[in-house]
């Protein structure tokens, strides 16, 4: 859950049952400090003082909880794509030591266009490892 979320709540269910802060912060046994840096989206609550504002506020025991875990599980997270950083590092090796195998064994000859085919051999390998690792991305990447 965001602060801004959590500290809403607090505040909206604590005013709805008609408790002041200072109320709140004697029926949880929380200082008024905390109570107040709570509702200001200023403190993240750990597990005891949840467990004492649940009970203060008269509310099923894991109420903050499930709407804690509900909120993390919608956040998007950034995820690297192995497959396709895979598949670009070994397409581009395997286009490389197969230009390399080809201008060592003579069927590339050496002269100035060696090296572009070289480099366009390995572009190309690159390419179908970048194109495979995505498709595999797509099917198996979670």
């Amino acid at each position: 859950m965001r602060k801004i979320e959590f500290s809403n709540a607090v505040k909206k269910i604590r005013t709805e049952k008609g408790l002041s802060q200072e109320d709140l912060s004697g029926k949880s046994e929380l200082s008024l400090r905390t109570i107040q840096r709570l509702e200001n989206g200023k403190s993240e609550p750990r597990g005891d003082t949840l467990k004492r504002l649940t009970n203060a506020l008269e509310l099923p025991a894991n109420y903050f909880n499930s709407i804690l875990f509900e909120n993390k599980s919608n956040k998007k997270s950034f995820k690297i794509p192995w497959f396709i950083l895979g598949f670009l590092i070994i397409g581009g090796s395997a286009g490389f030591i197969l230009s390399l195998i080809l201008a060592s064994t003579g069927i590339i000859p050496y002269n100035e266009f060696s090296l572009p085919f070289v480099i366009a051999i390995t572009i190309f390998f690159t390419g179908i490892g970048v194109i495979t690792g995505n498709i595999i991305e797509k099917k198996y990447g979670k």
